[in-house]
């Protein structure tokens, strides 16, 4: 019995030992750590990485091939093919009022796309859209740049930010001409944003709240009478074709941004991410000027197709500063009521577009 039992023990000493030298060599991390049997720095192995990015737009947009797509490439090539980006455009994986709800749950990696689509979710990003804040997409986008770290720190907290910025300047695009403010009213006016709910609201029209991607079949059908949008949208969005008339005010940019699931930024080496964000900084630029270089091309063609161009007397203009200026007071004032830095936001964006007008 006493002989049995300590064959028995040995048994049990040799299992012991051999399970321990079998969990020493594994590391106990299935090889994304390395280090030594000194316990120096255990550093991290990143594996190659295959990204989903989901954006809005149409594959013709001139953001998809002329920025998207190079930068996909650009990622891939700098890279080394540890970072590949896949773009899915045309809402191809979460339609727009759901794409950022899908990038922090990490369905999506990459969402490009209007903030504006979860009204009052991302409140600072708002600033963009005040009336009559910029003169070109170059002077907005180069503004944006300057609210990153207020934006990363406030509004996307819960992502990792990669890009902030606008479209061009927005105008009023109608199916009727009109020569007053107060022609507005009445109007059923789709609504680029929260701001632009006030604004429209204060004009006296009926706010209009949909997707750009529906906007097309909204006026086609009637729902719309107009809306407030940039001039590119015209031939992007075919709405040269539904629209008549164009009345030029300069009014705000539409947001537009570029975030990503934590996790898989964390997916990344130090090395990578670098790459990826020196390529990302020559986004506000790149996406300003492409966006100006665009506005002289859509207005030809929109004019090739009827479209009739004009501009609001003086007068007129005074009226609508009258109604839309006071606006601003209450957007810094509900941002301060939310802890969010409203007025110091303000006055960063008025400065930078003040440093950024040509």
């Amino acid at each position: 019995m006493f002989k049995k039992s300590k064959i028995i023990i040995s048994l049990i000493l040799v299992s012991m030992l051999v399970v321990t030298m079998l969990t020493g060599c594994s590391g106990g991390n299935g090889g994304t750590d390395t280090g030594n049997a000194g316990g120096g720095e255990v550093k991290q192995e990143y594996k190659p990485v295959t990204l989903n990015l989901n954006h809005f737009m149409s594959p013709m947009h001139q953001l998809h091939p002329n920025v998207l797509e190079p930068f996909a490439k650009d990622v891939y090539d700098k890279t080394e093919g540890r970072v590949e980006i896949v773009i899915h455009p045309s809402n191809g994986l979460a339609a727009p009022t759901d794409v950022m709800d899908s990038v922090e749950a990490g369905i999506i990696d990459i969402g490009f796309v209007l903030p504006d689509y979860t009204p009052g979710r991302f409140k600072l990003s708002s600033i963009l859209e005040f009336p009559f804040m910029f003169e070109s997409s170059l002077q907005a986008n180069l503004t944006a740049k300057d609210m990153f770290d207020t934006l990363q720190k406030y509004d996307y907290k819960n992502y990792k930010l990669l890009w902030f910025g606008g479209t061009d300047i927005g105008d009023i695009f109608l199916k009727k001409p009109i020569k007053t403010v107060a022609e507005l009213k009445g109007l059923k006016l789709r609504s680029p944003g929260p701001i632009y709910n006030d604004v429209i609201k204060e004009l006296g029209a009926v706010e209009v709240s949909l997707p750009v991607s529906d906007l097309y079949d909204a006026m086609d059908r009637g729902i719309a009478d107009g809306t407030f949008m940039a001039i590119t949208a015209l031939s992007s969005f075919k709405l040269n074709e539904v629209t008549s008339d164009i009345i030029k005010v300069n009014m705000y940019i539409t947001p537009l941004v570029m975030a990503m699931n934590k996790n898989s930024w964390a997916k990344i080496s130090p090395d990578d991410q670098k790459i990826i964000e020196d390529l990302l900084a020559e986004f506000p630029e790149k996406i300003g000027k492409l966006y100006d270089s665009e506005v002289d091309h859509a207005i030809t063609a929109a004019k090739e197709k009827g479209v009739k161009f004009s501009e609001l007397p003086a007068e007129e203009m005074t009226k609508f500063h009258t109604l839309v200026d006071p606006l601003i007071a209450s957007w810094i004032a509900d941002m301060e009521k939310d802890g969010l830095p409203g007025e110091a936001t303000f006055k960063l964006v008025k400065d930078s577009a003040a440093k950024y007008k040509k």
